[in-house]
């Protein structure tokens, strides 16, 4: 029987290499999986090569697909651990593939779309190039920021302090307007104070030496994922200019660049969309009887 506990950032260099194991390109097998792990009671455990994870949607336990090893074997040990602390046997943030697995061998209560949590899967050189008429109107928007804001420059995060000092006035300008909104925000200061810990790539967007826009993301794999994206509207393709900044900085080695879910905010979904995507990664509930 696998024994659970919460996950500790300082288990980082443990889950870190399970992370290349998942064939999904999915955001869940990254760092996300420590900077949620509050909103989310975070808990995993290992037994041998396999590594497990509990967390808990509206309330009720859930377990995410094992990271190694035999995939029937853990999906197993999942289920005797459910049979013998009485939960429903719910597995959550599944891949597509992961759910055909599943269907192969168990008879499943029932499998819902997690339209929310979907990630947004684009080509690296769609997003480091902007060519086509498809980005007619990002590259619009770039060229104005440029004009606009000639001493601007885009770079690595070098000052973590002084990025965390513009996430302050990014909040103030925009107070997150619900829970998981607010759990975002400590989020994004935490990775922030504790950048070295988190071990991630930063950029920051610049104009006349002071920040006005930050992202934070990772490599794993072929796939450039962006955790953290924050800029100041104010600037006039600040958000376009970002994007294509950080894609050009870190995602000239990937094939593919995941800026992951838009939790369901319209605004963050037509937005998302309008980068063209190459796929929408899906992700499904699945309860298994």
């Amino acid at each position: 029987m696998v024994s659970f506990r919460p996950l500790d950032l300082a288990d980082l260099p443990l889950v870190k290499p399970y992370y290349a194991l998942s064939k999904s390109r999915l955001c869940d097998c990254s760092a996300v999986l420590a900077m949620w792990r509050g909103y989310f009671a975070t808990e995993i455990a290992f037994g041998g090569d396999t590594l497990y994870v509990k967390q808990h949607y509206g309330g009720a336990p859930t377990f995410m697909a094992p990271l190694g090893g035999d995939f029937y074997a853990g999906i197993e040990t999942v289920l005797a651990y459910c049979r013998a602390y009485s939960h429903k046997a719910i597995f959550s943030s599944v891949s597509r593939d992961e759910l055909d697995a599943i269907r192969q061998r168990y008879r499943i209560v029932r499998a819902e779309p997690m339209r929310d949590w979907y990630d947004y899967l684009y080509e690296s050189e769609d997003l480091t190039e902007l060519k086509g008429r498809r980005f007619h109107g990002q590259r619009n928007h770039i060229s104005r920021f440029d004009r606009e804001y000639p001493d601007h420059r885009y770079g690595p995060l070098t000052d973590a302090g002084a990025a965390r000092a513009f996430i302050g006035r990014f909040y103030q300008k925009n107070p997150p307007a619900d829970g998981i909104g607010r759990f975002e925000r400590e989020l994004v200061y935490e990775v922030l104070e504790r950048y070295g810990e988190y071990g991630q790539l930063g950029g920051v967007l610049t104009v006349g030496g002071e920040i006005v826009s930050v992202s934070v993301g990772e490599v794993v794999g072929d796939t450039l994922f962006v955790h953290i994206e924050k800029a100041d509207a104010g600037y006039a393709g600040a958000y376009q200019k970002t994007v294509n900044g950080f894609a050009r900085l870190y995602g000239g080695g990937a094939r593919y660049i995941n800026r992951e879910e838009d939790m369901g905010i319209e605004g963050l979904r037509r937005s998302k969309l309008s980068y063209h995507p190459a796929a929408l990664l899906e992700k499904f509930s699945v309860e298994i009887a």
